[in-house]
């Protein structure tokens, strides 16, 4: 899975290495969920980064929290 972050394009797994690099636990989480389609059991994987006291949810997921760390917000430079 690929990224954008800032413009550019980084591999799931440099971003979980850098995640880690800033204090972050990468956490794996593997279940098992239906298909409503054909009635079949698939196994599913969410990946989190968890530090201090967070626990897995939505907001934790670390696409989400990529984002958050690394995201550089570039606002207009006033004219002078």
């Amino acid at each position: 899975m690929e990224i954008n972050i800032n413009g550019f394009e980084y591999h799931r797994d440099e971003v979980l290495e850098a995640l880690k690099n800033k204090g972050y636990l990468i956490f794996k989480q593997k279940f098992l969920s239906r298909k409503q389609i054909r009635d079949a059991d698939t196994e599913e994987n969410e990946i989190y980064a968890l530090k201090g006291q967070d626990l897995p949810s939505e907001s934790t997921k670390w696409h989400h929290v990529a984002c958050r760390e690394f995201k550089k917000l570039v606002a207009k430079p006033p004219l002078q």
